[in-house]
């Protein structure tokens, strides 16, 4: 084929036209991005700096929460933040005094509360619910040391009753279920073995107390 015969010069023509409209994709592209970025820092993370700051100025620093005496079957929630996978994560306090919760490197672990906030990101938050009724929280705690090594993988299973495949939410939900027939989840039909236990359901049950917000 000679050079700039008619084949050629439409070719050509085609490409240029084609990388007119993939450079006003671009463009368009780079708009798109910068306005929907600014939208979001203006919409998202504005909104979460401002509550951050409010929660802040009413949650008690990290001091306070090691400083306190903490009893068996209280619960140590944090909500959803980067370090949890934006799912949140819960454990509980056993008789020993140390933190009890499943985990995906686990699949459970037994923390003194110092190493189990080490966990954590700077600007984690911790709330601390407590058990109405003392001798509920007990047994829990002395059911979670009794069965905790019998976790085997973590797990988001639907299975209320298995115990071998868990996670920190339903585990927690378990020994408070297993031992007094307290239903954290306060389900109306309670008798429904399946279902997601998600920290946030345990996080509003009636039952428990909160004994206190803090922020890392």
């Amino acid at each position: 084929m000679k050079k700039n015969s008619p084949s050629t010069r439409n070719v050509t023509f085609i490409q240029r036209m084609f990388n007119r409209i993939n450079k006003k994709r671009i463009k368009w592209s780079e708009i798109y991005l910068a306005a929907a970025g600014a939208l979001h820092r203006l919409l998202v993370e504005g909104r979460r700096k401002r509550v951050a700051a409010r929660r802040q100025q009413q949650d008690l620093p990290l001091s306070v929460l090691t400083s306190m005496k903490l009893e068996p079957g209280d619960i140590v929630y944090t909500p959803s933040s980067e370090s949890t996978y934006y799912a949140g994560h819960m454990g509980i306090i056993g008789l020993d005094g140390k933190v009890y919760h499943v985990h995906p490197y686990g699949p459970v672990f037994a923390d003194t509360l110092d190493w189990y906030l080490t966990r954590f990101y700077e600007g984690d938050r911790f709330i601390v619910f407590r058990s109405r009724l003392r001798q509920v929280g007990d047994r829990a705690a002395e059911w979670v040391e009794d069965h905790y090594q019998l976790v085997k993988y973590y797990r988001l299973q639907t299975d209320l009753l298995s115990i071998e495949r868990n996670y920190c939410s339903k585990f927690i939900y378990q020994a408070y279920k297993f031992t007094s027939g307290l239903d954290l989840w306060g389900r109306r039909f309670s008798k429904i073995r399946q279902g997601f236990i998600y920290p946030f359901r345990i996080e509003r049950s009636a039952d428990l107390d909160v004994l206190g917000t803090f922020y890392k």
